[in-house]
């Protein structure tokens, strides 16, 4: 959601994708960020796992 300041931390060009990113650290929960909530459809939805006991 910060990709400006993951660049920035990272010191990743703006000609280069951030593709994924892994959150560290310690949740702030005044974070404005931290009470967004998706709408997309949950991984049980469309996603199969195939080799992985349950």
């Amino acid at each position: 959601m910060r990709s400006d300041i993951v660049r920035e931390v990272a010191k990743i060009p703006e000609d280069e994708v951030i593709m994924t990113c892994v959150a560290m650290g310690y949740p702030d929960d005044s974070f404005a960020a931290n009470a967004v909530r998706s709408d997309r459809e949950h991984n049980h939805e469309f996603v199969r796992y195939v080799g992985f006991a349950d």
